[in-house]
């Protein structure tokens, strides 16, 4: 356990849970990513088309930041929108760090020089160094970076992904008041995702937004048309089909962009796992099973899109478009089996 007060940094999975983890730590609370994912009620799936060319979003969330966990853990978590790097500062004067959210895109050390955008990112921003810069604890890295006053505040001010901008906001985290017991509130937060994913309001949301990005993507040979700048895996700067752009797009957007590989759904099993043991329910297993096969799916579809979805004639892009369409419609499936389960379980206590 971290001495109370003292940031340290660590490597995570998902950005959000795990710069949640890094703060709590510092308060002398440790508790395990997953867990904090699940309580927090963020999993699911956002589907955003993009205008014109540009690549359409894909989050395996629905929402961002919604401080379920922090409430279930009793620590109260104040929320800001600081317009300058000198009020940042002031706000780490009185806490070991803050979590900001960013345009992953145009933090330097990922290397997209703004050519990739996605401002649902998250990273502990843990120092104020005199040379008008920041010490970042980024949990995609092994080693804290430090990224420039005039950098940071482009990342958390950019507007290159609408509708997931980062608005500058930044959360204070206060000390943990309770422990949750994960047997009794693991089923309520379960019981919220399986009504958030399977009838979300919204048809860019949980199942009707994969039913959205299935008819989208059939239209991305047509709608995704010309040459455009982009960024390959090794950080060069490269012009390429916009269609090769959509496809190595969504393939970050599944293994790389902070979620720990296969869209969050690996880890959306270790919670149900974990809610399992914690309510000694093996049906709560049974259906954490079935998002480990889904997040299998994911992983296959995203690792063949980073492999070659930026070579190739546009007959081999169409290909993998169909792909895409497939993935997803079995991955959806498996899902509603998964939830549909759940939702069952929870109707019969």
């Amino acid at each position: 356990m971290n001495p109370a007060g003292r940031y340290v940094h660590r490597r995570g999975i998902h950005c959000e849970s795990a710069c949640q983890c890094g703060i709590l730590a510092a308060g002398g609370f440790e508790v395990d990513e997953e867990v904090v994912f699940g309580l927090d009620g963020g999993f699911g799936f956002s589907f955003f088309p993009a205008n014109g060319n540009a690549p359409d979003i894909v989050v395996g969330k629905q929402a961002i930041m919604p401080l379920r966990a922090a409430r279930l853990m009793g620590v109260e978590v104040a929320a800001h929108t600081p317009k300058s790097s000198a009020a940042l500062a002031k706000l780490l004067a009185a806490a070991p760090a803050v979590m900001t959210r960013v345009d992953l895109g145009l933090l330097p050390h990922w290397g997209l020089e703004g050519r990739s955008s996605f401002g649902g990112y998250f990273v502990n921003v843990t120092r104020a160094l005199p040379n008008e810069a920041f010490e970042v604890s980024d949990p995609a890295f092994d080693e804290p970076v430090v990224v420039s006053a005039a950098d940071l505040d482009a990342a958390r001010s950019s507007r290159n992904s609408p509708p997931v901008n980062p608005d500058r906001k930044v959360y204070v985290f206060g000390p943990r008041r309770n422990s949750p017991r994960l047997g009794l509130v693991g089923p309520v937060a379960v019981r919220n995702l399986c009504r958030d994913v399977l009838k979300p309001g919204s048809r860019s949301l949980g199942v009707p937004g994969m039913k959205r990005l299935v008819s989208t993507a059939t239209a991305w040979p047509r709608s995704k048309q010309g040459e455009v700048e982009d960024v390959d895996l090794e950080g060069r700067v490269i012009r390429t089909d916009a269609l090769a752009r959509q496809l190595l797009h969504l393939g970050r957007q599944i293994e790389s962009f902070g979620t720990g590989g296969g869209l969050f759904r690996p880890m959306l099993g270790r919670f149900l796992t974990k809610v399992a043991a914690a309510t000694d329910d093996s049906r709560y297993a049974a259906s954490a099973e079935l998002f480990f096969e889904s997040g299998r799916l994911w992983q296959n579809l995203g690792s063949t899109l980073l492999a070659r979805g930026t070579a190739g004639s546009r007959e081999d892009l169409k290909s993998l478009v169909d792909g895409v369409t497939d993935t997803v419609r079995s991955a959806m499936d498996v899902e509603k089996r998964a939830l549909g389960a759940l939702t069952a379980l929870q109707a019969r206590g």
